[in-house]
């Protein structure tokens, strides 16, 4: 357990940061730019130790979380881990914001299921996100 989801479990405002493996450094960009707003995050490839069953630590860090916020990139956007953690957050009625870095919605065809989870979602563009920092600066302070 990281220092990062440790501060989540005692009362800190905690993000948990859905990615594809190839987009580690853009997750690991954007999860300094989350802390800097005065939340903790959670990062798969971060967080989790080598042996942790990694599944298991999923489904725990979700329902920690107070929002998710999911990036999808070329590399990303049929990833069924990403899709999976939306819907899990979705069932928990979590705040789920989805990063779209080189993708837009005609990205996902119906021969890929459509937007499917992603319907109905709040969806910012990477070159937008100031408005995503500036709102969750204004929920982390009412914590």
């Amino acid at each position: 357990m990281t220092a990062r989801t440790s501060k989540a479990r005692e009362g800190g405002y905690h993000v948990f940061v859905s990615h594809a493996g190839d987009d580690i450094w853009l997750a690991e960009q954007f999860a300094k730019c989350v802390e800097e707003c005065g939340a903790t995050t959670f990062l798969d490839r971060r967080d989790i130790e080598v042996g942790d069953k990694f599944k298991e630590r999923i489904h725990e860090e979700i329902p920690r979380a107070d929002e998710l916020v999911a990036l999808f990139t070329p590399w990303s956007r049929n990833r069924a881990w990403v899709r999976h953690e939306i819907g899990m957050a979705d069932m928990l009625k979590k705040r789920i914001v989805c990063v779209f870095y080189h993708v837009d919605t005609a990205d996902f065809g119906a021969d890929d299921d459509g937007l499917g989870p992603l319907e109905g979602l709040n969806i910012v563009d990477i070159n937008d996100t100031a408005a995503y920092f500036k709102g969750l600066k204004r929920r982390v302070s009412k914590r």
